[in-house]
């Protein structure tokens, strides 16, 4: 039921007859900074100008266009208003982050919190904390990020500021997605879908990070007619495509294993097309090559994607996606298990349990035994006992996973999975699911 929800939810946000992202291909939202009065960002002045022109630029998938109109923004003069001024600053380390210019996204969001003479306002506080977090993300620094974002969310709410919501949702709910936390990733998917009602600016990574959820909850089909929906629409494509860099080859994956190689095609197609457009961002590029390795089984462009990407996870993909194809030849199985093992710690340092714990098994296979955490995570004393595994098993066989839906999403067999929740039930001296949903209940 929830799972239909989300999809109805944002098929009306994708483009189903006249949506609303229909409308917004022909009319950019007028002011795309909600939150904000609307009399602030239609002002005649040159900051709020130039923010709109960014934001416009951004929304139309142009990076570079969005960056140069978001720089100029920032170097305004701050005596126009100072909450326009603050809004410049931290648009504009926005956009460095998405451009994966993360050093000097830090430098300039440093700047401006030094900078402030303790007159900020709630709502700008509130920014202040959910740029950093997205900054602290992108740097894989997933804990601190969240805790950021969260702060910033607690904040806005708090003066009544419901516009950090959708973009505060992707990066949790990502987050919850890399530390396989499937609960709380479901619970910030279902939060995004509520708010895409709203028709909140900027739809695409919403759609997407919902896609990857269905997806690691009952497999690709299930979220099938998202992933068209999203390809088949120019306007969410590029803009999903220049704000998220895992994005074009999450894409070409998933139309892959649903054996729809043109909207596989298309997805390369548009990013390389961004890439061509925008030839000085690597981020852009590096996904480019990415996706297009995938689709051609291209080594040559999937090495390179992973030697000029900036994106630490994105490199990671990418050399893991390698990995597969040398996997193929048995004279490169040195080669395999060592690109494994760096793609294992490069997952490892950006806290991302999930993609480690599939890269664990892959060394398995290989006969390399390298220890990680593939579990959701827990906060004190694990209850009853249970091990790692034992918890993440029992977490999710309490929300109703079924056993291969729980070994889907920690990378391990049925049988695996019916073997820990024996020793569940003997640990908890109980005996069956729904007594295990019911005592769930007291560490939720």
């Amino acid at each position: 039921m929830r799972r239909a929800r989300v999809i109805i939810t944002l098929r009306l946000c994708l483009g189903d007859s006249r949506s609303m992202l229909d409308v917004q291909r022909l009319h950019p939202p007028q002011n795309p900074f909600t939150g904000f009065r609307d009399d602030l960002m239609r002002s005649s002045c040159d900051t709020a100008g130039l923010l709109r022109r960014s934001a416009s630029s951004w929304f139309d998938g142009r990076l570079d266009a969005g960056l140069h109109c978001a720089r100029a923004a920032a170097a305004g003069n701050r005596q126009e208003s100072r909450e326009l001024y603050e809004l410049a600053q931290f648009w504009y380390v926005g956009l460095l982050i998405k451009a994966r210019d993360l050093e000097a996204g830090r430098r300039v969001l440093d700047a401006v919190e030094l900078g402030g003479d303790g007159a900020t306002s709630e709502r700008m506080t509130a920014v202040s904390h959910n740029v950093r977090g997205s900054l602290l993300f992108a740097m894989g620094s997933v804990d601190e990020a969240m805790a950021e974002i969260s702060t910033g969310l607690r904040i806005a709410e708090g003066c009544g500021d419901r516009s950090l919501r959708p973009p505060s949702y992707v990066v949790l709910a990502l987050g919850a997605l890399r530390r396989a936390d499937m609960r709380a990733c479901r619970q910030f998917v279902d939060k995004l879908a509520d708010e895409a009602l709203l028709g909140y600016f900027g739809q695409a990574p919403g759609a997407w990070v919902a896609a990857q959820a269905m997806e690691a909850r009952s497999g690709v089909a299930g979220a099938a007619s998202l992933i068209a929906g999203i390809v088949t629409n120019p306007v969410v494509l590029r803009q999903l495509l220049v704000s998220e860099p895992a994005a074009a080859s999450w894409l070409v994956r998933a139309c892959g294993k649903l054996g729809a190689h043109d909207l596989a095609k298309m997805s390369v197609a548009a990013a390389s097309a961004m890439a061509a457009e925008q030839p000085a961002f690597s981020v852009i590029r590096g996904s480019a090559l990415h996706a297009a390795g995938l689709l051609e089984q291209d080594e040559v462009k999937l090495h390179e994607a992973a030697d000029i990407h900036p994106d630490r996870w994105c490199g990671a993909s990418a050399r893991e996606d390698l990995a597969e194809l040398l996997s193929r030849r048995c004279s490169e199985r040195a080669k395999t298990i060592l690109l494994l093992e760096s793609v294992l710690d490069a997952y490892s340092s950006v806290s991302a349990t999930r993609d480690s714990a599939r890269v664990v098994n892959k060394l398995r296979e290989y006969g390399v035994r390298r220890g990680t955490t593939r579990t959701v995570e827990c906060e004190g004393i694990v209850p009853h006992g249970l091990t790692n595994t034992e918890f993440a098993v029992a977490e999710l066989v309490s929300q109703g996973h079924t056993n291969n839906e729980v070994g889907r999403q920690l990378f391990i067999s049925r049988h695996t999975v019916a073997f820990h929740l024996k020793k569940v039930f003997q640990k908890m001296n109980i005996t069956s699911r729904v007594e295990l949903a019911a005592a769930w209940k007291v560490f939720s």
